[in-house]
Protein backbone atom coordinates (compact mmCIF):
# COMPACT_ATOMS: atom_id res chain seq x y z
CA UNK A 1 0.00 0.00 0.00
CA UNK A 2 1.48 2.83 -0.89
CA UNK A 3 1.34 6.25 1.07
CA UNK A 4 -1.06 8.43 -1.12
CA UNK A 5 -3.45 5.59 -0.80
CA UNK A 6 -2.90 5.18 2.97
CA UNK A 7 -4.19 9.04 3.58
CA UNK A 8 -7.13 8.87 1.18
CA UNK A 9 -8.88 5.79 3.12
CA UNK A 10 -7.86 7.06 6.70
CA UNK A 11 -9.30 10.15 5.81
CA UNK A 12 -12.73 9.15 6.66
CA UNK A 13 -12.27 6.76 9.28
CA UNK A 14 -13.93 7.67 12.63
CA UNK A 15 -11.70 8.24 15.89
CA UNK A 16 -11.17 4.85 17.82
CA UNK A 17 -14.22 5.93 20.06
CA UNK A 18 -17.93 6.79 18.42
CA UNK A 19 -19.04 7.63 21.61
CA UNK A 20 -20.25 11.12 22.67
CA UNK A 21 -18.67 13.40 25.11
CA UNK A 22 -21.60 13.18 27.23
CA UNK A 23 -21.50 9.44 27.35
CA UNK A 24 -17.78 9.27 27.81
CA UNK A 25 -18.05 11.96 30.55
CA UNK A 26 -20.87 9.77 32.17
CA UNK A 27 -17.98 6.95 32.00
CA UNK A 28 -15.30 9.03 33.98
CA UNK A 29 -18.00 9.93 36.69
CA UNK A 30 -19.06 6.55 37.38
CA UNK A 31 -14.95 5.57 37.37
CA UNK A 32 -14.77 8.07 39.88
CA UNK A 33 -17.38 7.50 42.33
CA UNK A 34 -16.86 3.90 41.98
CA UNK A 35 -13.05 4.73 43.00
CA UNK A 36 -14.45 7.36 46.15
CA UNK A 37 -16.43 4.51 47.03
CA UNK A 38 -13.65 2.13 47.68
CA UNK A 39 -11.43 4.70 49.18
CA UNK A 40 -14.15 5.46 51.63
CA UNK A 41 -14.78 1.45 52.39
CA UNK A 42 -11.01 1.43 52.87
CA UNK A 43 -10.78 4.15 55.12
CA UNK A 44 -13.64 3.43 57.19
CA UNK A 45 -13.02 -0.16 57.91
CA UNK A 46 -9.57 1.01 58.71
CA UNK A 47 -10.89 3.28 61.19
CA UNK A 48 -13.07 0.09 62.92
CA UNK A 49 -10.17 -2.02 63.23
CA UNK A 50 -7.41 0.74 64.25
CA UNK A 51 -9.23 3.66 65.32
CA UNK A 52 -11.85 2.29 68.25
CA UNK A 53 -9.16 -0.04 69.97
CA UNK A 54 -6.89 2.96 70.43
CA UNK A 55 -9.70 5.22 71.35
CA UNK A 56 -11.09 2.54 74.22
CA UNK A 57 -7.35 2.45 74.67
CA UNK A 58 -6.99 5.93 75.13
CA UNK A 59 -10.59 6.64 77.02
CA UNK A 60 -9.01 3.62 79.97
CA UNK A 61 -5.98 5.28 80.27
CA UNK A 62 -7.57 8.79 80.62
CA UNK A 63 -9.80 7.26 83.79
CA UNK A 64 -6.94 5.11 85.12
CA UNK A 65 -4.78 9.11 85.07
CA UNK A 66 -8.40 10.34 87.02
CA UNK A 67 -8.19 7.50 89.44
CA UNK A 68 -4.82 8.17 90.37
CA UNK A 69 -5.04 12.21 90.74
CA UNK A 70 -7.49 11.94 92.88
CA UNK A 71 -5.82 9.20 95.18
CA UNK A 72 -2.73 11.73 95.36
CA UNK A 73 -5.81 14.38 96.03
CA UNK A 74 -6.86 12.39 99.12
CA UNK A 75 -4.13 11.50 100.29
CA UNK A 76 -2.83 15.12 100.43
CA UNK A 77 -6.19 15.78 102.34
CA UNK A 78 -5.58 13.25 104.73
CA UNK A 79 -2.21 14.65 105.52
CA UNK A 80 -3.26 18.42 106.08
CA UNK A 81 -6.15 16.56 107.90
CA UNK A 82 -4.34 14.32 110.26
CA UNK A 83 -0.89 15.10 109.72
CA UNK A 84 1.98 12.83 107.88
CA UNK A 85 1.37 9.10 108.50
CA UNK A 86 4.06 6.34 108.98
CA UNK A 87 3.01 4.83 105.67
CA UNK A 88 4.04 8.94 103.91
CA UNK A 89 7.32 8.73 106.21
CA UNK A 90 9.27 5.96 104.09
CA UNK A 91 13.07 6.03 104.89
Amino acid sequence: MKSSEFLESSEFVEPESSQSSAARGQEVVQKLLRSVGKAAWIAGTTFIVLGIPLLFALEKEAAYIQMENLEYDRQAEMEALLGPTSSSHQH
